[in-house]
């Protein structure tokens, strides 16, 4: 695939095209749409991307690519799953099922999305690095990152019965308020300094 341009029609197919996925997801996104939208013949899409599918992992690689540092990224990846589920709320029965049936189904899609942009390793490298520097104690950068997952995915999951258990009242608040105490337990734990 050919990088895009930081200007130009590859920048501005790029920019249309996050708010198409954003809004219709991968399956429900158009091509037609994305060209419209940012006023550009549909052709260059497959000039700049060949698919729409690889229009999709530019979008994913571009986002990422802006993240800085550790935190800022663990504030967008929180945001991302906070987004998913919340747009796409008749996908929670779907994973439970998957899960439930071992996940066969849904382990190349998830893994492509992870690993083929190197997200997995991008994030291991923040960690890993902060360790080394003594920002972070001694652990295991595999664990924190499955549990940092765990952490956003099983609220958001079984908010039903978490809302009940905790007698949550404002779910929409709770989950807005829910991304930054995420990020900033997994970061700071619960020990005061």
């Amino acid at each position: 695939m050919k990088k895009p341009a930081q200007n130009g029609s590859a920048t501005k197919l790029l920019m249309a095209a996050r708010e198409e996925f954003a809004i219709h997801g991968l399956e429900g996104a158009r091509v037609d749409r994305i060209a419209a939208r940012a006023q550009i013949n549909k052709a260059m899409i497959y000039y700049h991307f060949h698919s729409k599918d690889n229009l999709y992992r530019a979008v994913i690689d571009d986002h990422f690519t802006q993240i800085g540092d550790l935190e800022i990224f663990l504030q967008r990846m929180a945001a991302f799953f906070h987004k998913m589920f919340q747009e796409r709320q008749n996908f929670i029965p779907i994973l439970l099922r998957e899960l439930a049936s071992g996940g066969d189904r849904i382990k190349a899609p998830i893994t492509r999305i992870i690993s083929v942009r190197g997200l997995n390793w991008k994030i291991k490298e923040m960690i890993d690095r902060g360790r080394e520097k003594g920002e972070f104690r001694n652990l295991d950068s595999t664990h924190a990152i499955i549990s940092f997952v765990g952490m956003n995915l099983a609220y958001l999951m079984m908010a039903p019965i978490m809302n009940s258990i905790w007698e949550i009242k404002d779910e929409g608040k709770f989950k807005e308020k829910r991304q930054k105490e995420v990020v900033n337990l997994f970061l700071h734990g619960l020990k005061a300094k």
